[in-house]
């Protein structure tokens, strides 16, 4: 009787590996399942950072200059912009401001803006001292004559 149940679960796990091979496989082959689809409709957000070029308000669209060529990056309901620190409307960016933020990229190559901050560029000796760690003052000597 033993022997006839460990055959019955040797059998069942055997089963169950099989097929969760077979399924794997089948996700993972080229041109079919969903998860083909869904990874190419799925993006997540990328850095960036440049200088403003223009500002297309009724376009809803950022173009900032570039090295090679400028980037056109797309504002949607959902993007996310402050000016100074503050929330701000795409109206509010000028050009020249220096942008930084973070993008994500549409099926058709658009750059789409997930949230971005305007203002001047961080000075670079500024950024590093109030970034350095800083040694706390050692204590004054206490002057308490109670304790004594």
């Amino acid at each position: 009787m033993n022997n006839q149940l460990f055959k019955l679960i040797g059998a069942a796990a055997c089963a169950a590996i099989l097929s969760t091979a077979t399924l794997a496989a089948a996700e993972s082959a080229p041109g079919t399942g969903t998860s083909q689809t869904q990874r190419k409709a799925s993006s997540h957000a990328y850095p960036f950072r440049g200088t403003v070029d223009s500002v297309d308000a009724s376009a809803k669209t950022i173009t900032l200059d570039g090295k090679k060529s400028e980037r056109v990056l797309h504002v949607t309901d959902d993007t996310v912009l402050e000016k100074d620190g503050k929330p701000a409307k795409i109206d509010e960016i000028a050009s020249g401001d220096y942008a930084r933020g973070l993008l994500s990229k549409q099926e058709g190559a658009r750059e789409i803006l997930v949230k971005a901050t305007f203002g001047p560029k961080p000075d670079k000796k500024t950024d590093k001292k109030s970034t350095a760690k800083t040694k706390p003052a050692p204590a004054a000597p206490s002057t308490d004559t109670a304790a004594k």
